[in-house]
């Protein structure tokens, strides 16, 4: 399968950013060996990689990727569970931010990264994916990160209307709350309560762009106790009342 830069473009500035241009955003990539850089299909096939990505699954050429999906070119779970995750982004139209998993620096060699998706779209739907996922800044060894904590977040991200706090969080992960603390500020430079408070922020805003729900059901879906606590935790982290929000991101 080959895509000549011309359709990548297409493919990007129908998103609706003209500013965007595919062969620039992968000669920027290219120049950091850090992060794994990618553009998807609808079909979750890569269209565009970076050099480090192509590194760090043991090929030499950008070709020997473009128009294969991670279940293609990774064993297990390290191809298994990227492919279900794109299924699931160009399914719903539900962005991934910041989120820990494991992947592979080399063939042979996982190593903990934050990965961040976010769906492409034109007047007809969803078109694709672009994201890149970037190596902890901070040296980690795999065994001080839990497998069990990339669950528990994820399982969070996915319902945070759901009743959690620090302590829940960090039996879920099999850790104390003093190491879990010390793991998150690692991790994401902040503490287990500003994470959950924060991934609740994150989750009503989307509903307040993408949804016509009521301000009292995504205060509820979202975890908060009732309209006004939802407000003023909204107000404070994102400058703006949730109507108001609404208002300005539907005014353009």
């Amino acid at each position: 399968m080959k895509v000549s830069t011309e359709e990548l473009s297409d493919l990007v500035t129908s998103s609706g950013d003209s500013l965007l241009r595919v062969s620039v955003l992968e000669t920027l990539f290219d120049e950091d060996p850090e992060a794994a850089f990618f553009i998807k299909d609808r079909e979750g096939r890569y269209l565009s990689v970076n050099r480090s990505l192509v590194e760090r699954h043991g090929f030499h050429r950008k070709e020997d990727l473009i128009g294969k999906r991670p279940v293609d070119v990774c064993p297990g779970l390290f191809g298994e569970v990227p492919t279900q995750q794109d299924a699931k982004i160009l399914r719903s139209g539900r962005a991934l931010v910041n989120h820990l998993e494991m992947q592979w620096l080399r063939p042979q060699h996982p190593c903990w990264c934050l990965t961040t998706k976010l769906p492409l779209r034109n007047g007809s739907g969803i078109i694709g994916l672009v994201g890149f996922s970037r190596d902890l800044k901070e040296e980690i060894p795999l065994d001080d990160v839990p497998s069990k904590l990339a669950l528990a977040l994820e399982a969070f991200e996915t319902c945070c209307g759901d009743p959690v706090s620090p302590s829940s969080l960090a039996k879920s992960s099999g850790m104390t709350q003093p190491r879990l603390a010390r793991l998150m500020k690692r991790l994401f430079g902040v503490t287990p309560s500003q994470y959950i408070s924060r991934s609740r922020i994150k989750s009503a805003a989307r509903l307040l762009r993408e949804t016509d729900a009521s301000i009292a059901v995504i205060a509820l879906d979202c975890g908060f106790s009732d309209h006004s606590a939802f407000t003023r935790a909204f107000r404070s982290t994102m400058g703006l009342a949730p109507t108001r929000y609404r208002e300005e991101v539907r005014e353009g």
